[in-house]
């Protein structure tokens, strides 16, 4: 299957395109040029981004989270993901992380009750990650909101 638009290829199964939003077709015109993929970034609005809101320790933990969110009528989604600095060689370990729009941050925060961390102490460095906004700490090495790992 493929994207009449973008032109990439999905696994038999997918009836639409992720990126695009249009029904996936069997074959492509092989004279028609792709779209770029900067018209396609373009298309997508600034608040529909989505970060990692809080982790979770179990799946029924974050999916009861989630549904509670959709209830209020915002969007939101469930990531499955390994933990960070994760082996190969090792049992799997997963994150279970709430993704929503940034813009509904505070409004999820009193939904589900999730208290952030506390602010750090005066003395210690902090910035702000530029993916998601928390507040980071000099010495840490990813982004405790949405797991971004920084350069020493």
């Amino acid at each position: 299957m493929y994207c009449p638009s973008c032109r990439d290829e999905y696994r038999p199964g997918f009836t639409r395109c992720a990126t695009c939003d249009v029904d996936l077709v069997e074959s492509l015109d092989s004279d028609r040029p792709a779209k770029s993929p900067g018209a396609i970034v373009t298309e997508v609005a600034f608040d529909e981004a989505m970060v990692n809101f809080c982790g979770f320790l179990t799946f029924e933990e974050a999916r009861a989270a989630r549904d509670a969110v959709r209830a209020s009528g915002r969007r939101a989604e469930l990531l499955i993901c390994e933990a960070p600095g994760a082996k190969l060689d090792e049992p799997l370990i997963e994150e279970y992380w709430l993704r929503v729009q940034p813009k509904d941050a505070r409004a999820v925060q009193t939904l589900i009750g999730y208290e952030p961390p506390a602010a750090p102490a005066a003395d210690e460095e902090s910035f702000q990650c530029s993916a998601c906004g928390a507040t980071v700490q000099a010495s840490d090495e990813r982004c405790p909101g949405c797991g971004l790992g920084f350069d020493a």
